[in-house]
């Protein structure tokens, strides 16, 4: 008998079972109906998580109420989650009709790109300040040197822990240096003070 059939079919498993779903039923979001129902989706858990029961750390019947304690937390959950998004109504932007200036319109048409951007919280950005943005980017990796530029990539890829372990070297020596390339742009140390 497979260790799967050995849980499913153990007597403790079927007591528990029942005796669960008797306790869901009485719920007021469940109703007696669906006794049967839970009693299977309970089995069905328990022969899915079955295979990482291991008997060296547990018995069957500690191992079986975890598992039904779990999926009675989970099943609950989502019943819950079910109900919470009953109350969000969706609105269809081109079925809505909304008065402007006495005629109208779609809701759609009322939208623009600007709405999205506050709805999304989103920036949106000018031409000339992308171009300002670019032109200073250009002017500070053309003052970098190739080394450097490869260690911000890096910290930029991998964050300073991510960068330290792929240069084998420490945190604090991949601070100092990003510190460093910091004061020599800015003119400013760390601390708030002008460089030497």
């Amino acid at each position: 008998m497979s260790i799967r059939s050995t849980i499913v079919s153990h007597p403790f498993t079927s007591d528990l079972v029942r005796r669960k779903a008797a306790q869901l039923c009485r719920r007021s979001d469940f109703s007696r109906s669906d006794e049967e129902d839970l009693r299977q989706d309970m089995a069905l858990y328990l022969w899915t998580k079955a295979r990482l029961f291991d008997p060296t750390r547990g018995n069957v019947e500690a191992f079986v109420t975890t598992a039904i304690g779990s999926w009675v937390g989970m099943e609950l959950r989502r019943r819950r989650a079910g109900k919470r998004c009953n109350g969000y109504k969706t609105i269809s932007l081109e079925g809505t009709l909304v008065e402007c200036d006495g005629e109208l319109d779609s809701l759609a048409d009322m939208l623009g790109d600007v709405d999205g951007q506050r709805r999304n919280e989103i920036e949106a950005k000018d031409l000339i300040d992308e171009i300002v943005i670019r032109e200073a980017f250009r002017r500070v990796s053309a003052s970098l040197s190739a080394r450097e530029r490869a260690l911000l990539r890096d910290v930029i890829d991998h964050g300073v822990a991510g960068a330290a372990r792929l240069r084998r070297v420490s945190r604090r020596q991949i601070d100092r240096a990003v510190a460093l390339i910091r004061e020599r742009l800015t003119g400013k140390r760390a601390d708030g003070g002008p460089t030497a």
